[in-house]
């Protein structure tokens, strides 16, 4: 039996080793999302989990230390007396000195004291180890926010000063199962242009918004240009993931209207279904009512509280013009909308968007940008924002650095405090603070090539405070830091030497590659006419690029697939989504992407591959291709497409989910939902078959007509030897188990009869 066991394992251990194992091993994705308790609402009461708003578990450490809960309720909640907040914490105690403890009623001599609104509600002693709950009413002169964005917050703090008496340490965790039990009555809300992105958005709110942009049903490429740039906006704005989708007038008829706030983007005469809506400035007749004649040329943008819902918001984006509503969607991107008399209504009469060139400034300092020396204080995380423009000559530079100049105060705790600096959202350094940094310092700190864009660009300073635990009975002393507005930038012009554009097509690189402009200006979508699905895939990637690039004005450019007009197709990046048989202005350079078109089937063929796969019928897939711009090789195409409709989402989707947009590379992808295969354009193995179920492969010829430079389809040398050896390995084994199996019987044949014959003997004995 053992024997047997050895040569089946023998033969596996030949076959997994193999060349033919690896190639049909395939990827594996596995998610696992966070799950907490689900809000609860009932009547007027409302019970709200920590979890729910943002809050994980945070440990509090003796003698002092300080945590925080924001929420914000719905714009139409008036938080009234009757409320409670349940808190749970465990108690952990260590250190020498814990004998010396003889306080029975409060042996840990501490308690945790809790702020809401900047108001005391209650403490709580801390008299029990492990864990421990505790209810606290919030009073009537608590209930109103006294933060600028209109947060509540709740602060719990730590006082437990036996830390400096003795050797103890006190640790308690607040738990995210926590919550608040609130009560709150239904108002009309206060609607104001100018604190977008509220009300359809409002951080850490308890019931989370979900917002449509809705277009008309044969809407122009404007019209499209204008939703892109609002959805790109609310992505600058809100810089998280938001549930906003565009849609038309059509699919808004299959909805429920009351579950949405909505902003709708077009001209009025497109727009008659909000003729019943009690805008400021109504529309009736696809007019508007009472328009001032000297802002018929103006883009509109208003507010007004939904016909289907009084809990629900609608924004209009609108003009009597296409340029008039371009305007009016560029005003709302800013997230920055100036108000005069009636916060609800806003004309806009221009929009002065970046210019082609701006001047070359090498070297300013933050006091040249018209910022003064800043300091900031308070335990935790601070940032402070600086923006500076940077000319196209120097965007590429890699001499550029930043002469930091700060200081700061001695109560910061140097074991776990620092900061950092980011440049356009990506970090460039960071540093701890230290002792000899408490005086006036300079950080020279290299920017890398690529970091800067054509135009605003933004540095962040984050730093994150924490003072040095301290027994001081006067109150928290605030710890503080400080950046001086002599703080230098050297940004030299590029001598030539830098990163090029042309050499980073690769789709690991999207969008960094794509973006150089600040305002997204250069940007272009191409679409097909008419395909809400493929505007849909356009909407949620203008809100993604906001979201990452943070423009102070969305500026994207549109056009539909059959008119691209040249001033695009000269100076704009392209993004190129649907199928490729809709596509007109695919078929002016469809024989240069990596993997060309068959226009009669919209399968991209491989047709330089060595390996062509059949896609089954009814199978979906999603095609993303990379190339050059043939109209300008600085820029890039993208094409996001698929071999039927649902494969043209799956391909958007490859861009919008990080699980499969963290896993693109090369120029070519294919996706099926929940894989992607990529490859490059000078491979000669085909990628489709490592992703779609049952593909057959038709073709195993190799292609005569590659690309120069591509490798040579040559069998590899050891391939057919190792064929070979693993297969007399193989035989080898079954001849070696055959003969010895004929051995085996032939023995047993001959045994049999003398053990028969001893057990006769054995048996004359017995008797």
């Amino acid at each position: 039996m053992k024997k047997k066991l050895f040569l089946i394992l023998g033969i596996l251990t030949i076959l997994l080793a193999s060349p033919f194992y690896v190639a049909a091993k395939a990827a594996e994705v596995t998610a696992h999302p966070e799950q907490y308790d689900a809000i609860q609402i009932n009547g007027n009461t409302a019970s709200v989990p920590f979890s729910e708003v943002g809050f994980r578990e945070r440990t509090l450490i003796s003698p002092l230390d300080v945590t925080s809960v924001l929420f914000s309720t719905p714009l139409t909640w008036q938080l009234i007396p009757g409320g409670e907040i349940e808190l749970h914490y465990d108690v952990f105690i260590s250190g020498a000195d814990i004998d010396k403890i003889v306080d029975e009623k409060n042996p840990y001599g501490g308690s945790l004291l809790v702020t809401f609104n900047n108001q005391l509600i209650g403490s709580a002693p801390l008299d029990k180890i492990g864990s421990n709950t505790v209810r606290l009413s919030i009073p009537a002169n608590a209930l109103i926010p006294t933060r600028e964005d209109g947060r509540h917050q709740l602060t719990i703090l730590l006082d437990a000063r036996l830390s400096c008496d003795f050797d103890i340490i006190a640790n308690v965790s607040i738990k995210p199962t926590s919550f608040f039990n609130l009560f709150f009555e239904e108002s009309i809300p206060a609607l104001d242009l100018s604190q977008l992105p509220a009300p359809f958005y409002r951080e850490n709110s308890i019931i989370p918004e979900s917002t449509l942009v809705v277009i008309s049903d044969n809407p122009g490429a404007f019209e499209i240009q204008a939703a892109l740039n609002v959805m790109a906006g609310f992505g600058s704005m809100i810089g998280a993931t938001y549930n906003m989708e565009l849609i038309n007038i059509s699919q808004l008829a299959g909805m429920d209207p009351t579950l949405y706030n909505m902003i709708f983007v077009g001209t009025p005469d497109q727009l008659d279904i909000l003729s019943f809506a009690n805008f400021q400035m109504p529309i009736e007749n696809g007019k508007f009512v009472n328009m001032p004649t000297l802002s018929e040329q103006d883009g509109v943008v208003q507010l007004a509280l939904s016909p289907w819902s009084p809990n629900k918001i609608l924004m209009m984006v609108s003009g009597n013009s296409d340029e008039a509503v371009v305007k009016a969607s560029q005003a709302v991107s800013s997230g920055d909308i100036f108000i005069y008399e009636n916060p609800t209504l806003a004309f806009v009469s221009n929009v002065q968007m970046l210019s082609e060139t701006l001047p070359v400034v090498e070297n300013f300092t933050l006091e040249n940008l018209g910022y003064a020396t800043e300091t900031l204080t308070g335990i935790g995380v601070r940032t402070q924002e600086y923006i500076f423009y940077v000319s196209k000559e120097q965007i590429l530079s890699k001499e550029g650095y930043i002469d930091l100049v700060y200081y700061h105060s001695g109560l910061l705790d140097y074991g776990t405090t620092s900061f950092s600096i980011n440049l356009n959202d990506q970090i460039i350094a960071s540093t701890p603070f230290k002792m000899e940094t408490e005086q006036v310092t300079n950080l020279q700190v290299k920017i890398p090539p690529g970091v800067f864009r054509f135009g605003e660009n933004r540095l962040e300073i984050i730093a994150n405070m924490v003072m040095v635990p301290s027994c001081d009975t006067s109150g928290f002393p605030d710890p503080w830091f400080t950046i001086s507005n002599q703080s230098v930038f050297y940004i030299p012009v590029d001598t030539g030497a830098g990163l090029s554009k042309s050499s980073l097509k690769d789709l690991k690189f999207f969008p960094e590659t794509f973006v150089t402009h600040s305002d997204l200006g250069d940007i272009a979508f191409i679409l097909p006419k008419p395909d809400i699905a493929s505007w849909n895939i356009a909407g949620k990637l203008a809100y993604v690029l906001g979201e990452q690039f943070n423009p102070l004005i969305a500026n994207l450019q549109t056009a539909y697939a059959d008119d691209v007009p040249q001033n695009i197709r000269t100076n704009n990046s392209m993004i190129i989504i649907g199928l490729a048989s809709e596509v007109p202005f695919l078929s002016e350079f469809n024989d240069m992407l990596p993997a060309p078109f068959d226009l009669s089937n919209n399968t991209a063929n491989e047709r330089q591959m060595q390996v062509i796969y059949r896609i089954p019928a009814g199978v979906s897939v999603g095609y993303l291709q990379l190339m050059p711009s043939p109209f300008n090789a600085e820029n890039s195409i993208l094409v996001v497409s698929g071999n039927d409709p649902n494969g043209v989402t799956l391909a958007g989707n490859g861009l919008l989910q990080p699980e499969l947009q963290s896993r693109l590379a090369g120029v070519f992808a294919v996706t099926n939902g929940t894989q992607i295969a990529t490859g490059n354009a000078s491979s000669p193995y085909s990628v489709v078959g490592d992703v779609v179920p049952g593909s057959e492969p038709v073709n195993v010829n190799p292609v005569s007509d590659l690309p120069l430079g591509a490798p040579a389809n040559v069998r590899p040398v050891w391939l057919l030897p190792a064929i070979l050896t693993s297969l007399a390995g193989i035989l080898g084994i079954l001849i070696f188990v055959g003969i010895a199996a004929i051995v085996r019987n032939r023995r047993n044949r001959i045994k049999v009869p003398e053990k028969r014959e001893k057990v006769f003997k054995s048996d004359d004995n017995w008797k």
